[in-house]
């Protein structure tokens, strides 16, 4: 028994719109996973001895030069705007049955485990780009310069990793992937 059309569009769309309503959702509370970036990044910096640093809500501030400096994880430094494609697309995936929810989820869990881990390194890159070349020019280099590198080579292998996630077949015993 095969579904009707009308049903696979309905799922679908079922899919398209909870991708849409969980990015509407990430991006209505950017700011608190911008100040969790924050806290992390703080705790990270920390933890491996590049600075004692503390976080006061979205805001990661350090000592530097005898007095304490910071910057701030704003909208577009938070990794909320690059959780966005991977949640639609998976859930787009789903919807269409493509790809089994599992899957999906493994995908995406991967997806947004993957673009955290970046963008706290690129963070971090922060502080010690301060630390080395003092305030204002480090944070220019990092921000621009570094932090691009970084973000870039992270949203490349994220995408690669997720397109063999969720394209890869099953492999069946004593035979060809996909051929029965």
């Amino acid at each position: 028994m095969t579904a009707s059309p009308r049903g696979a569009w309905l799922r679908a769309s079922a899919g398209i719109l909870f991708g849409i309503a969980v990015a509407a959702a990430t991006l209505w509370r950017w700011h608190d996973i911008a100040s969790g970036e924050a806290w992390l990044n703080a705790r990270l910096v920390d933890a491996v001895g590049l600075a004692d640093a503390r976080s006061i809500g979205a805001a990661v501030i350090f000592p530097l030069d005898e007095r304490w400096v910071g910057f701030m994880v704003s909208s577009g430094c938070s990794v909320a705007m690059l959780l966005i494609p991977p949640i639609v697309l998976a859930s787009t995936l789903v919807g269409f049955r493509r790809i089994s929810v599992s899957r999906g989820l493994n995908a995406l869990a991967m997806a947004i485990v993957l673009l955290v881990t970046v963008n706290q390194f690129r963070l971090a890159a922060v502080v010690v780009s301060m630390q080395t070349w003092g305030f204002r020019l480090g944070y220019e280099r990092s921000h621009v310069l570094i932090g691009s590198v970084i973000t870039t080579a992270g949203l490349i292998a994220v995408a690669i990793l997720f397109v063999v996630l969720v394209s890869r077949t099953k492999r069946l015993r004593g035979g060809i992937a996909g051929v029965h």
